[in-house]
């Protein structure tokens, strides 16, 4: 009887309930003549352990960072409208992004969301100051460390160099023109930790963004109105962007990384006069790469 009232009476996930389980601790005890004092309370105890784990509370949501990926002046100042990436965890609950204004808060829907981070546009009436994210039953995260810096669209620059960190260039194995084993290298490599950000120096369209055994995972830029392309390689991961999708300066390309045929981090780029390996022509990155740089 004891065994068929357990398989009647089970928990949702299939273990006895503490009735159950205390009931069948008193018919072992009669059973075997043992006295009744105490065994109800060990029972429970023992069931109590057994279901401790239970469901668990899902955890409060955390933001640990954020970088502006489109429309951006640079990586913490955003304009409306760009595109904003916040990274920390517990983020797949986030329901809405929540800025300040000038007249108080304004909450922005998610577009795109997991664990570690989620993706929200910038509203139009936002101002300056600190960030936080709710999630859909009203549970708030930490407000962010750093305000997001908004400012007008007309701040956003032409170009920016495209390493967003420390960076060097290397000894004369990475310049341009370099002897490669019966080829000569056609970019300049640029030295920085693996994940750091790399960004499009100029407003661009993405030609190609895939994976070479050689240049590893990498992507082509056509720079808009000019006759010029940009290639990025050795990318830690394949990018977020898409083929035929436009960028503008500041917009995050991928992070430093070391695939293909590469020793250590960094970003080999290329600077093209027409099409990339298309009829057009290399031409030393590095000048116009240091000049980018000291107007950072």
């Amino acid at each position: 009887m004891v065994n068929s009232e357990i398989r009647k009476h089970r928990t949702l996930d299939g273990r006895p309930g503490l009735l159950v389980l205390a009931i069948a601790g008193l018919a072992m005890a009669l059973a075997a003549g043992l006295p009744l004092s105490g065994v109800a309370e060990r029972t429970t105890a023992t069931a109590g352990a057994s279901v401790g784990g239970g469901l668990g509370v899902p955890g409060k949501p955390q933001i640990k960072g954020f970088t502006c990926l489109e429309r951006c002046v640079a990586p913490l100042k955003a304009t409306p409208g760009s595109k904003l990436r916040i990274t920390g965890v517990y983020l797949n609950r986030v329901l809405k992004v929540v800025f300040r204004t000038e007249g108080g808060t304004v909450g922005t829907r998610f577009v795109d969301r997991d664990a570690a981070s989620v993706e929200v546009d910038v509203p139009e009436k936002a101002v300056t100051g600190k960030i936080y994210a709710v999630t859909g039953t009203g549970t708030r995260s930490n407000k962010s460390s750093e305000p997001l810096e908004v400012l007008p669209a007309s701040q956003i620059p032409r170009e920016v160099f495209p390493v967003r960190g420390r960076v060097s260039y290397g000894s004369g194995g990475a310049r341009f023109g370099a002897p490669r084993g019966g080829y000569s290298h056609q970019g300049q490599d640029l030295m920085a930790p693996c994940g750091t950000g790399l960004v499009s120096i100029r407003r661009a369209r993405v030609l190609f963004n895939t994976y070479h055994s050689a240049a590893g995972w990498y992507v082509v830029l056509r720079n808009l109105g000019t006759n010029t392309e940009f290639a990025y390689m050795h990318l830690i991961e394949k990018s977020r962007l898409k083929v035929g999708q436009k960028v503008g300066a500041g917009s995050v390309v991928g992070r430093v990384g070391q695939t293909g045929r590469a020793y250590g981090c960094h970003l080999h780029f290329e600077f093209w006069q027409g099409r990339w390996q298309m009829g057009g022509r290399p031409i030393d990155p590095l000048p116009y790469l240091r000049t980018l740089k000291r107007s950072r």
